[in-house]
C-alpha cells in the first residue's frame, strides 16, 4: 500500500485492519420478524446452542439483534418492536452469555442509547448503530462512556438512504465526527457503507457499485465493516430466496475484502471464514513478507 497510512482497529482486544486476516462477525437474531430465519434465536437453549456452534467455528465477534432492521417494503411481515422488547429480549441474551462464560466479543445492533448502555454495562464490546448516530442524540457519549467500540452505517435521515458513494462518504465523515467529538477513540471507530435494500429508492446496482468502489472509503480513515450476507441484492442476480443465497454472497464477500473490507458480517461463519481465508492470502500475496498476523 506504498505510503498510504495504514488503516486499524480494535475490537473487545482485537485487533483488524491493514496487514491483519479478515475479521468474521457472525450474525445472530432475536427478533422473530429477522428476514433470514436461520439467523433467529429465540429461547435460552437455543441462543447458547448458536454460541457454541460460533465457537467451534471460529467467529472473531458476535453481532446480535433484537429487533428486526429487515425493510418492511419488501418483508411484510416485519412488525414494530419497542425498546422495552428489545431489551428483555437481550437480557435473556446476556443471562445465556454469563452463563457459560462465553469470551466472544460482543457487538450489538441497537439505535437507542438506553439499550446501548445496558448491553454495556453487561459485557458487550461494541455497539453497530445502523443510523450512524443520528436516530439518538445520546449514543455517542454513552458508547464513549464505556470505552466501547462503534460501527456507523451510513445515514441521513434513516438507516441506508444514501446509496452513491460521495453521498456516503459524506455521511459517514459526519458520523464520525459525532464520535470523536464525543471522545470515542478513532481506532475503535469502524464504517459500514449500508448495503442492502433499506430504503425504495435504492436499487441492485448500488449496492454493486458500493462493493466495487469500496476502496474509496478509504478516504475516511477507519476500517470498513461490510454485511453481504443472503441480502437481497444478491437473489436479485442469481434469483434466489435468502435460504439459497450462501454461495452468492461467499463470492461478493471475497471480492469486498479484495477492495477493502476488514470486517465481513455474515450468517454463515464457517464457509466466510474459508473465503476469508482465500481472499486473504490473494491480497496479502504481494507483500514481502509471505505471512500475516
Amino acid at each position: 500500500m506504498g505510503l498510504e497510512m495504514q488503516i486499524v482497529g480494535e475490537i473487545g482486544g482485537i485487533c483488524f485492519g491493514d496487514g491483519y486476516k479478515t475479521i468474521v462477525m457472525g450474525v445472530m437474531n432475536l427478533s422473530p420478524s429477522s428476514f433470514y430465519k436461520g439467523s433467529i434465536k429465540k429461547t435460552p437453549n437455543d441462543i447458547q446452542e448458536k454460541i457454541l456452534e460460533f465457537e467451534n467455528e471460529g467467529v472473531d465477534i458476535i453481532d446480535v439483534g433484537a429487533i428486526s432492521s429487515a425493510p418492511s417494503f419488501i418483508y411484510n411481515s416485519v412488525e414494530d418492536e419497542s425498546e422495552s422488547v428489545e431489551l428483555e429480549r437481550l437480557k435473556v441474551f446476556f443471562d445465556v452469555i454469563d452463563e457459560i462464560g462465553c469470551n466472544i466479543p460482543i457487538s450489538v445492533d441497537t439505535q437507542s442509547h438506553k439499550t446501548a448502555k445496558f448491553v454495556l454495562k453487561s459485557g458487550a464490546s461494541m455497539i453497530n448503530d445502523i443510523s450512524g448516530l443520528k436516530s439518538d442524540s445520546m449514543m455517542a457519549d454513552t458508547v464513549s462512556d464505556y470505552n466501547a467500540s462503534l460501527s456507523v452505517m451510513a445515514c441521513q435521515f434513516q438507516p441506508g438512504d444514501v446509496f452513491k458513494i460521495p453521498d456516503i462518504i459524506n455521511e459517514l465523515e459526519k458520523s464520525k465526527e459525532l464520535a470523536v467529538n464525543a471522545g470515542i477513540s478513532r481506532k475503535k471507530i469502524i464504517i459500514d457503507p449500508g448495503l442492502g435494500a433499506w430504503v425504495p429508492e435504492r436499487n441492485t446496482k448500488n449496492d454493486y457499485m458500493i462493493i466495487k468502489h469500496l476502496e474509496k472509503m478509504r478516504v475516511i480513515d477507519q476500517p470498513i465493516l461490510v454485511g453481504i450476507s443472503r441480502k437481497s441484492f444478491i437473489g436479485a442476480v442469481i434469483g434466489k430466496t435468502s435460504e439459497e443465497r450462501l454461495w452468492g454472497s461467499l463470492s461478493a464477500t471475497s471480492i469486498a475484502i479484495s477492495n477493502g473490507a476488514h470486517i465481513v458480517r455474515t450468517h454463515d461463519v464457517r464457509e466466510t471464514k474459508d473465503a476469508c481465508l482465500v481472499a486473504d492470502y490473494l491480497k496479502f500475496l504481494d507483500e514481502k513478507e509471505t505471512s500475516y498476523k
